[in-house]
C-alpha cells in the first residue's frame, strides 16, 4: 500500500515538475517578449502610454508565472495528504 502510495507521489511530483517548468519557461517568454517590446516603444515614442502599457503587461507575466507556481504547489500538497481510496 505504502509503496503504491509512494509511486503516485512520485507519479505528481514529476508531474507537478514538468508544470513548473512549462509556466517558468512560458513566464521567460512572455517577459522576454514584454522587454523587447518596451525596448521598441522607447525608442519610438518617449513619455507614452505606450511604453506604461509595456510595463503593466510585463508586470502582469510575471504575476501569472508566481500564480502558476502557486497553484501548481497547492496541488501537490493536496495530492500529498489526499488519502488512498480503496480499490
Amino acid at each position: 500500500m505504502a509503496k503504491r502510495l509512494s509511486k503516485k507521489v512520485s507519479k505528481l511530483e514529476k508531474k507537478a515538475d514538468h508544470l513548473r517548468r512549462k509556466a517558468e519557461k512560458k513566464g521567460k517568454e512572455l517577459q522576454d517578449a514584454t522587454s523587447d517590446r518596451i525596448d521598441d516603444l522607447s525608442k519610438e515614442d518617449k513619455g507614452g502610454k505606450k511604453g506604461l502599457i509595456a510595463l503593466l503587461l510585463a508586470g502582469g507575466a510575471a504575476v501569472a508565472a508566481v500564480a502558476l507556481k502557486k497553484k501548481r504547489d497547492q496541488e501537490l500538497d493536496e495530492a500529498l495528504w489526499e488519502e488512498p481510496r480503496s480499490i
